[in-house]
């Protein structure tokens, strides 16, 4: 009987054993996939309040206001609220709304302090507050220096005087165009999926990336073109290094000529001595206001070189036409580029907004200009600023390495 016994405390013992290893192993896969949901949640909650909404309140005209709001990464707007400063509910709308743009959310005029709360998918609240409110830049510390809304607030948004556009658009003309040049691998241009990143996520300077090490370098973060470390140009700005003096003629320019309006890249930045491949050329505007402003903008380049007999012959030209927002004391000297890491220094900042004119990269192999025109609306509240220095033209690269002329043009007319 002892040795019956024994065995059944064997197996006992065992089934005890085995249950618990199991239970520890089923606790620990739930364990880990609770705290990996809980890590990518913190993650996601933690990015949204590093870049809130930007959020806007005006007077719709029939004693109810008008809660806008701009988001600077996709949001999902589950609910608003209007709660007393006592802290009653006095109004609750489901929404349940997501958007990677402006999105406007009527309320009604409530004539008590009361706070518009915004709460997202991710249980994130966010709070309007006058202060912050970059329509009501013109409007009295003593109105919008609280964190909530009040009929003082309301009274001054009902008088129209939100809706007064002092906005103004103007092309700095005395700067001329701002030219940057640099290179951009062959081989990897003819990869897939390079001209997508080049073009349209924007240009990484590898330059300015890189982390140089005794044995190799190595860069921060992935890059796409290495921008001239030693040329930068404004053709008539303060800022240039090169003379704007056209070598040769205004017909057979050296590295660049501006005739009128016309700016001129010629064959020493596109051949000997630097074969750059890779162009930036902006116009540059001078935005200032708190509304937006429309304005209407022609794009024209082409790009040739002289064959054999003086007869002019196309280069291949892939280029996009984009915007760049920058605040306002950002120095134009600078070339546009994401830059981060090593060699990042503070004199350079990061645009605010950058907008493709284009959903993708446009080619063009004539000698005729290609031409476009484009409406554009320039809306400061999309970036929370109200004096902004706007940078407008193309980013290109001639893939033939071949030395050449290419014109550009922008016209702009407000």
């Amino acid at each position: 009987m002892k040795g019956v016994e024994s065995i059944i405390g064997a197996y006992l013992a065992l089934i005890i054993v085995v249950g618990t290893v199991a239970g520890l192993y089923v606790w620990n896969k739930y364990s880990t996939l609770y705290l990996k949901e809980n890590i990518e949640d913190a993650s996601s909650r933690f990015h949204y309040m590093l870049y809130p909404p930007i959020m806007t309140l005006s007077y719709s005209g029939n004693n109810s206001l008008l809660l806008t709001v701009y988001p600077r990464i996709p949001i999902n707007i589950r609910e608003i609220i209007l709660k007393s400063i006592n802290g009653g509910i006095l109004y609750y709308k489901p929404l349940g709304v997501f958007t990677n743009s402006s999105y406007t959310i009527e309320l009604p005029a409530i004539n008590e302090p009361h706070y518009i709360l915004l709460v997202s998918g991710d249980n994130i609240v966010y709070y309007y507050s006058p202060r912050e409110d970059p329509s009501l830049n013109a409007v009295p510390d003593y109105v919008r220096s609280k964190d909530y809304v009040d009929p003082e607030l309301i009274a001054f948004l009902s008088g129209n005087h939100n809706s007064t556009s002092n906005s103004a658009m103007v092309v700095l003309l005395t700067y001329g165009y701002k030219l940057h040049a640099g290179k951009v691998d062959s081989t990897l241009y003819s990869q897939p999926g390079f001209r997508e990143f080049l073009f349209l996520t924007a240009p990484v300077d590898c330059n300015r990336v890189k982390n140089p090490t005794t044995t190799a370098t190595y860069y921060d973060l992935p890059c796409n073109c290495n921008l001239s470390s030693t040329h930068y140009w404004i053709t008539y700005g303060l800022y240039s290094r090169n003379s704007t003096t056209p070598y040769y003629s205004l017909t057979d320019p050296y590295f660049f000529a501006q005739n009128g309006s016309l700016l001129i890249i010629g064959r020493g930045l596109t051949g000997s001595p630097w074969s750059y491949n890779y162009f930036q050329a902006y116009v540059l505007l001078k935005f200032t206001g708190n509304s937006p402003v429309q304005i209407n903008v022609t794009i024209k380049l082409r790009g040739y070189y002289i064959g054999s007999g003086g007869a002019i012959l196309p280069l291949q030209l892939d280029f996009i036409p984009v915007v760049y927002y920058y605040d306002a004391d950002t120095s134009p000297y600078n070339p546009v580029t994401l830059i981060t890491g090593y060699w990042a220094t503070n004199d350079y900042k990061l645009w605010l907004k950058r907008t493709l004119l284009e959903a993708n990269y446009t080619t063009t192999t004539s000698t005729e200009y290609w031409v476009k025109t484009y409406s554009l609306i320039i809306n400061p509240l999309e970036v929370g600023s109200t004096s902004l220095i706007v940078l407008l033209g193309v980013e290109l690269i001639n893939p033939s390495n071949r030395a050449g002329y290419i014109e550009f043009e922008v016209l702009v007319n407000g």
